[in-house]
């Protein structure tokens, strides 16, 4: 009788350990479309397009709000309120540190919790901001806080 209830109770520790594995792998998913999303407010922002920026964040707080992992929601419950006050912003300036704080939270699940390959901080000395930007798809910096004034100023953080 010890035996049975040992296995019964190891297979539902194996079957909860596969379900997390489950999870997580379902949120890699989710968490690298997410930063295709931010790559394109990002990318709105870099052309100074704030309605552009605006409508790229509803698309990138939806994509968020489809996590399910309880700790990178939780790590992202800020950066998700922050996402909501760029999308009613009109003044440019106040969205760039919305975007910065969204930024910031994207950035400590991308280095801490969810590596994607191919994303990295990127850090501009003049504006003290930091965002997040694809490795592969563009050499050369695109800084999103000062696009007319220093489009490429900045460079990737090395940790």
């Amino acid at each position: 009788m010890k035996i049975k209830k040992m296995v019964n109770l190891m297979i539902l520790v194996l079957s909860a350990i596969f379900m997390q594995v489950g999870l997580a792998s379902e949120d890699n998913k989710v968490f690298a479309k997410a930063l295709k999303d931010y790559e394109k407010v990002h990318s709105a922002f870099f052309k100074d397009d704030l309605e552009g920026a605006k409508k790229e964040a509803s698309s990138l707080a939806k994509t968020l709000s489809t996590l399910t992992g309880e700790k990178v929601k939780k790590t992202l419950s800020f950066t998700q309120k922050k996402l909501e006050d760029l999308k009613g912003e009109s003044d440019l300036a106040q969205a760039h540190k919305a975007f910065n704080v969204i930024s910031q939270g994207l950035l400590v699940v991308l280095e801490k919790q969810i590596p994607v390959k191919n994303y990295a901080r990127y850090y501009c000395p003049m504006v003290k901001k930091y965002w997040i930007q694809n490795t592969t798809d563009s050499e050369k910096v695109l800084n999103p806080y000062a696009a007319k004034s220093m489009p490429h100023c900045g460079g990737k953080v090395l940790k």
